[in-house]
């Protein structure tokens, strides 16, 4: 019996676990090639290789989709209709929402206080909030290309939903547990974002939709709140947070991912998410799969 079964699929591509093992290969050849040549000809500092780590994951599900898997880079979650921008402000106004129940709860106890900064001129508050606004859309979109992008949907191909889902929502959180100050809390609450912003894409499959999510929810907490994102807190903020209360509700240093609030916010949201019947493909499953093959190369 011929073992070319355990290599690929009926399909004719490399069966999923080979092509996110190749998609992994491809990215940390990329990116090494391009962080340690333009940090030792002094391009850029050490500070700035996440910037380009990201690019290296859009580069390696470009490659992977045109030669292994030959389909348009928009079949990986961004299929063209005419409601882009709406999924994209209707999860950017939900994440907004979300995050800013938790900071309103945090600051009317009391866990929480912030002075507005008025040791910032005018222009710089203005600077401070456009290139807020970049910095943490870049690395939102970036997050959802690699975490619900290629990889996630080759796993879904290869094992289901339900279980790629779980899988890389614990993946999403262990590697945010490698962040400064992170807990075994925030890492359960960050699998929890991992589950929300997965079921947004199985919603929509789209990636419009997680990524206004998880635009406003690093945005509005990192500049307007000014708390800590994930352990890191941006020097570019519009309030000084002058203290934390106790660390189960705040998250003290890691930010609001660390509390109970972020828990209970966000259980909430995935379950609505889940029993939302409004909130469906632009084209049923069978139709983008139709897209997806129209979209294949020759």
């Amino acid at each position: 019996m011929s073992l070319k079964w355990i290599f690929v699929s009926p399909d004719g591509r490399p069966r999923s676990l080979w092509r996110i093992l190749l998609f992994l290969v491809v990215l940390i050849v990329i990116f090494y090639l391009v962080s340690i040549s333009l940090v030792s000809y002094k391009i850029i500092p050490v500070q700035s290789t996440f910037f380009f780590f990201y690019i290296s994951v859009a580069i390696s599900t470009y490659i992977m989709l045109q030669l292994i898997d030959r389909r348009r880079f928009s079949s990986v979650g961004f299929p063209a209709h005419g409601k882009v921008l709406y999924e994209i402000v209707v999860g950017f106004l939900v994440g907004a929402a979300m995050i800013s129940t938790v900071a309103a709860f945090e600051l009317i106890v009391g866990a929480i206080k912030l002075s507005f900064r008025i040791d910032l001129s005018f222009v710089s508050h203005v600077q401070n909030f456009f290139l807020s606004f970049l910095f943490f859309g870049f690395f939102a979109l970036g997050e959802e290309l690699l975490f619900r992008g290629y990889v996630y949907q080759a796993l879904i191909e290869g094992i289901g939903e339900v279980l790629a889902t779980i899988l890389m929502a614990v993946v999403f959180g262990g590697l945010h547990y490698m962040n400064p100050n992170a807990t075994f809390f925030s890492t359960i609450n960050t699998i929890i974002a991992g589950l929300w912003l997965s079921v947004a894409y199985l919603k929509t499959r789209a990636l419009y939709l997680p990524f206004g999510m998880h635009f406003a929810w690093n945005f509005l907490q990192g500049y307007v709140f000014s708390l800590p994102v994930s352990g890191l807190l941006s020097s570019r903020t519009l309030f000084l947070p002058t203290d934390f209360g106790p660390n189960w509700l705040t998250g003290g240093v890691y930010g609001p991912e660390g509390g109970v609030g972020a828990t209970l916010v966000l259980l909430l949201a995935t379950v609505a998410l889940m029993l939302n019947k409004h909130i469906t493909p632009k084209y049923n499953y069978e139709k983008l799969k139709e897209r997806f093959e129209s979209q294949q190369i020759s």
